[in-house]
């Protein structure tokens, strides 16, 4: 018994350590408020397992400003002029009503699918690597929930935490309103557009992807110890900056946040979203954020409205990254183009879903051939719902490749 207690304090000052010297060693960062506490019962006999159950300390502030970006009403005193107005109400009524629909019915069946098919094929990571993903961490968390970080990359900016102010306060509805619009897409096909986005994440009040990465991961049930923004050195480390207005005014390729939560059965969880050119002549010039994907080692790959970039010549550098590290790459037609799976040194497994048709005609030019004969082949299972372009219920499709060992 005297082992045990030992091994668990052990654990935890290590635990301490790191943070310590994380702390001292970028001298640009604010002292980490969010310090990390035992919970529940941990089994003395797994050094893994009790890293695992350590909860972060949640941070009341953080969480209030997030009640108020995704219309939840709460008792906490930080924001409470606000939650008085009439402009929050009408924004939270309207928000849980259209939220409640989409929970109930939308992520019902993405949580049943994932545990009724992906939870039989993928093995869990504890990286889920998704290139192109914008701000959904909401599909990324509802199909992987038990990776412990989530490395998200796209074009759209950071952004920055509204402030609130009380004297500002007669904007708040123009804040909603550009909030739902962004919403729009998402809600309804499962993908965002990306001219959309464009405009929808890069104007005054809606600055960029925190924005929606906050209010999806308030309303699914996260709660928030720290969001602060970083960059990666040449070594592929990850620096903090002092704020998000000093990020914006940055000179790098790479703008990111790191968000630290605990989710729904408390777990927690890290969350690094990237801004930058994922293109090959973006990362030929971004060596510190390729070595950085390096350093992820193995992840699962998830892929889902990637606009075909991957079907194409100039984007081989990220393809590369998710063939050579990825045990599992899940995605639809849009992700990576099936005939690099075919001629990958390594061997892959596969398990289709839905159905394969062309793409929408926006894209028709990447219809494959090859993708098509073997759904034909192979067979495949019912989703069961729509997602990405071709989101009509008859029309997607889904595929699991798996690595073989």
């Amino acid at each position: 018994m005297l082992k045990q207690i030992s091994l668990l304090v052990a654990v935890v000052l290590f635990i301490a350590g790191c943070s310590s010297s994380a702390s001292e060693n970028h001298t640009e960062v604010k002292k980490d408020t969010a310090k990390v506490e035992a919970v529940d019962e941990i089994p003395l006999n797994d050094s893994l397992q009790m890293a695992k159950t350590l909860e972060l300390k949640v941070n009341d502030s953080l969480n209030a400003i997030a009640d108020i970006m995704s219309g939840i009403v709460d008792a906490s005193p930080v924001y409470q002029y606000i939650q008085s107005t009439s402009d929050f109400k009408v924004f939270s009524k309207n928000f849980d009503k259209r939220w409640m629909k989409y929970d109930s019915t939308r992520l019902m069946n993405l949580r049943k699918f994932k545990e009724n098919e992906i939870s039989k094929v993928v093995k869990p990571q504890t990286t889920l690597f998704y290139p192109f993903s914008g701000p959904d961490i909401l599909h990324a968390q509802t199909f992987f929930p038990e990776a412990d970080k989530y490395v998200m990359i796209g074009l759209e900016p950071v952004g920055s935490l509204p402030e609130f102010k009380k004297e500002e306060t007669d904007s708040l509805d123009t804040y909603f309103n550009k909030v739902n619009t962004s919403l729009n897409a998402i809600l309804k096909f499962s993908f965002f557009r990306t001219e959309s986005m464009s405009k929808d994440l890069r104007n005054e009040e809606v600055d960029g992807t925190l924005h929606l990465l906050f209010l999806f991961l308030k309303r699914t049930g996260n709660q928030f110890s720290s969001a602060k923004p970083v960059t990666v050195d040449s070594l592929g480390n990850i620096q903090f900056v002092k704020s998000f207005t000093d990020l914006k005014k940055l000179k790098t390729n790479t703008r990111g946040v790191e968000i630290k939560f605990n989710d729904i059965h408390h777990q927690p969880k890290t969350l690094y979203y990237f801004s930058l050119n994922a293109a090959d002549g973006g990362l030929k010039h971004n060596k510190g954020f390729m070595a950085y994907l390096k350093n992820m080692g193995t992840v699962n790959t998830y892929l889902k409205g990637a606009s075909y970039l991957m079907h194409k010549d100039y984007f081989s550098m990220i393809r590369k990254v998710i063939l050579g590290q990825s045990q599992h790459v899940i995605q639809d037609d849009s992700g990576i183009a099936f005939h690099y799976f075919l001629d990958d040194t390594n061997k892959w497994n596969y398990s289709f879903f839905g159905q394969y048709l062309k793409p929408i005609p926006m894209f028709a030019q990447f219809y494959q051939k090859d993708l098509d004969s073997l759904y034909k082949q192979q067979g495949a299972k019912p989703i069961g719902f729509g997602i990405g372009y071709n989101f009509k219920d008859k029309n997607s499709n889904f595929m699991i490749a798996t690595k073989q060992n």
